[in-house]
Order: C-alpha cells, then sequence, then structure tokens
C-alpha cells in the first residue's frame, strides 16, 4: 500500500513537472503554426485569448446588426463578381474563362484580368516588388491537392485514407469550398514564401495595398479579424468584387460573407 502511495505521488511530482516545462515553452514562444492557405501554413500569436474572449470576439464580429445602418450599394449580387465560394457555398460547377498572367503560372478571370495587372503595376511604380501567386485553381485541381495531401498523411501517420482525408481538412480546403475556384482571388506577397507567415512579410507593401487595393475593385478576402466568419486567415488573399463594393467593403471593415448576407443570394 505504502509502495503504491508512493509511486502515486513520483507519478503526480512527474505531471506537475511536466506542465511547468510545457508552460514555460509556451511562454518563450507563443506562436502556433496552423493551416492557412489552401496548401501551406500561416502563423499566429493569439495564445493569451481566453475562451471566453474568443467567443466574446466572435460575438461580437458576427453581430450583423452593427451593419444595419449602413446604406449598402444596389448592386445585383448574383452577377459574376460577387461569387461566394466557402464551406457553406459549395460550387463544382463552375468553369470561368481565365487568362494567364505574364511570367507567371497564375491564371485569372478574364473579365477581371486587367484590373490585377492595374494594381500590380500601381504596386512597382510605388517601388514595391510584388509576386503573385496562386490564381484560379478549379475544383478538380483543388481535389487533387486535397486527395495528395490526404495519401500523404496517410502514409506518415499509418492511418486510413478516411480518417487522413479528416486530418487534409485542417490544411486544404475541400474541393468546392476554395476561394480561389472562382478565378477572381489571388494571393500577392512581397516576394516568393514557401510556408506563408505573415510577420515576416513587407508590413510597409501590405500597407500600401491595403489602402489602394479597391481602388482596382479588390478587398482582403480573409482579413485577420474576421477569421471567426470566413473560417480562414490569410492576410495577403485579394479578392476582386469590383471597385465600387470594394470601396465600400473596404471602407466599412467587412469581409465578402458579411456584404453578401445583406443581398438576396440566390448561387449556391
Amino acid at each position: 500500500m505504502r509502495k503504491k502511495t508512493a509511486w502515486i505521488a513520483a507519478m503526480l511530482v512527474v505531471a506537475a513537472a511536466l506542465v511547468c516545462v510545457v508552460n514555460s515553452r509556451i511562454a518563450l514562444n507563443p506562436e502556433v503554426i496552423f493551416g492557412g492557405f489552401d496548401s501551406v501554413f500561416v502563423r499566429g500569436n493569439e495564445l493569451e485569448n481566453t475562451e471566453e474572449e474568443d467567443k466574446a470576439k466572435a460575438e461580437k464580429e458576427n453581430d450583423s446588426s452593427d451593419y444595419s445602418d449602413l446604406d449598402f450599394p444596389n448592386i445585383d449580387i448574383n452577377a459574376w463578381c460577387f461569387i461566394l465560394i466557402n464551406d457553406s457555398h459549395l460550387v463544382k460547377d463552375y468553369d470561368p474563362e481565365v487568362v494567364n498572367y505574364p511570367d507567371t503560372e497564375v491564371y485569372f478571370d478574364e473579365d477581371a484580368y486587367y484590373q490585377l495587372v492595374g494594381l500590380i503595376e500601381a504596386a512597382k511604380d510605388a517601388g514595391f516588388s510584388p509576386y503573385i501567386s496562386n490564381g484560379y485553381i478549379s475544383y478538380t485541381a483543388q481535389q487533387q491537392l486535397f486527395n495528395a495531401k490526404a495519401i500523404e498523411i496517410s502514409e506518415k501517420q499509418k492511418c486510413s485514407f478516411e480518417d487522413a482525408q479528416t486530418l487534409a481538412e485542417k490544411e486544404i480546403m475541400l474541393p468546392g469550398t476554395s476561394d480561389h475556384q472562382s478565378a477572381l482571388a489571388v494571393d500577392i506577397t512581397d516576394k516568393q514564401y514557401d510556408v506563408y507567415d505573415y510577420s515576416k512579410m513587407d508590413m510597409e507593401f501590405f500597407a500600401w495595398l491595403d489602402k489602394h487595393c479597391a481602388e482596382y475593385g479588390f478587398i482582403k478576402r480573409y482579413p485577420s479579424n474576421k477569421s471567426s466568419i470566413t473560417g480562414h486567415d490569410e492576410p495577403w488573399h485579394y479578392r476582386y468584387v469590383g471597385a465600387a463594393s470594394a470601396k465600400f467593403i473596404t471602407e466599412n471593415g467587412l469581409c465578402l460573407e458579411e456584404f453578401v448576407e445583406h443581398y438576396d443570394y440566390q448561387k449556391s
């Protein structure tokens, strides 16, 4: 009996020591890598948020009544440039006409192509060196990316393909839910990155981009402070919606989901 009591006491001491080690490491390095863009990662730094703070933040961000007094523009929300693709609006049969952006492997909607060119050239004129990546990704291509990641996880973790698919959802968007399928989305950074870490990117460049993107019809599609609504935190991901709507969305601090919900949106 005494041996058992001593053994339990020893285990409690070991457990307490481990907790101290983990807490100390978290204090030294509060950065967390979590799923971001369709096939890479982004760093977050919000471990200090308590569960109550996160809940309050989510409720505040989802409170659409804050925008009830806004004079929303008179538009056809079912026009091509407002297509909404997310977990609640899956899109499979969508085949936009796209063109290749020069000197890249990026394809973009042909009707918004020159607006993207204008934005990039303006950034260059302002002294920056914008890098464009990940434009149009078809449903089929997204399916291939997703399956490849699931196979990779299955082989590494020795688990079933079904279990690997569940894990893959944390890293890659499910086919039919990616904004890139719209052909109106593009990732713009200050240079090429293998791993996307926003804190290591040129903030002066993004400050300029965020200030001027609406002039060319673009919005920041997944701003960090709207992640509880959009489901993603990708500050480099820009989306074309037209100049007038982009100006309204940007000036009023909305995300695309909040903008669309104020109209009779019919696409699914």
